[in-house]
């Protein structure tokens, strides 16, 4: 059994999608799945969220990208979450892609595969040809977003660009899931936005998402996902609907039995978004 790929991706920045990579990946981990983030956003924001950054002059996730052939075992670093492991990014990474090959990543992560149950790409925004290659080396995509017009917009932009790349390439073979982020719907547009999301994509896109928590901020301040800074939080929770509908949505499975995880969702209370 090798690790299921998927993308965390939107062409829209600010929607959470290094956030999602964080704090899904620290939620499955603490029910046995290993995980491996690879951190393709030159901010590092992923990394960052485990308080790791690549070594000078080590490899890195850009490195398949700039046609650099090297084994990426070595440049994985373990983070204080058991069983999360960390691609960190190249922080100094401008955009420009020198390998031709759109399926560079999925070459890279090849190696890997056999050692994690989930790879998770966070993939920057406006970054369409290192998109195309993330998607390439996918088996489904995250797409978190706002609930506001622009994020909605960001979506269908998304899904436009997602669709053709499927048609052309065949990519991302198990679709994508829209994830909210930062919900509060004490406000009318992003009720009316998230009714037109259901409306758009359909019931069997969404996923659960995360209602606004400061302890969202304040755990990244301290790079740590939110169960590590404040376990009750309601983020905390969140997060753990959110890990807990990427693995039946994606079919991940782990090499352990995953009774707990199993558990949890059947106790959920289920919030007013779903």
């Amino acid at each position: 059994m090798t690790a299921r790929v998927l993308s965390i991706a939107n062409c829209k920045g600010g929607t959470g999608k290094s956030t999602t990579a964080v704090n899904v990946a620290a939620e499955l981990a603490a029910e046995h799945f290993r995980v491996l983030v690879m951190d393709l956003d030159p901010q590092g924001h992923s990394g960052l969220g485990f308080g790791l950054a690549a070594r000078l002059g080590q490899a890195n996730a850009h490195a398949p990208l700039l046609g650099r052939r090297m084994d990426l075992r070595g440049a994985v670093l373990r983070s204080e979450e058991d069983e999360v492991d960390v691609l960190p990014a190249d922080r100094s990474f401008d955009g420009q892609i020198t390998n031709k090959g759109i399926r560079c990543l999925a070459e890279a992560l090849e190696p890997l595969k056999p050692d994690y149950d989930l790879i998770l790409l966070d993939v920057p925004p406006a970054a369409a040809a290192l998109t195309v290659c993330a998607l390439m080396a996918s088996d489904g995509v995250i797409i978190p977003t706002t609930l506001d017009p622009l994020g909605l917009e960001g979506v269908r932009q998304f899904a436009r660009s997602y669709h053709s790349l499927m048609l052309q390439h065949g990519a991302a073979v198990r679709g994508f899931a829209i994830a909210p982020m930062r919900i509060d719907l004490r406000s009318n547009v992003e009720k009316d936005v998230l009714g037109q999301l259901r409306t758009s994509f359909g019931p069997g896109q969404m996923i659960r998402g995360v209602r606004t928590d400061i302890a969202v901020s304040e755990a990244f301040a301290r790079r740590q996902p939110v169960r590590r800074h404040r376990a009750r939080a309601r983020a905390a929770e969140d997060f753990r609907g959110v890990a807990a509908d990427v693995v039946r949505r994606f079919s991940v499975e782990a090499r352990e039995s995953f009774p707990v995880m199993r558990g949890r969702v059947e106790g959920f209370v289920r919030t007013p978004w779903m």
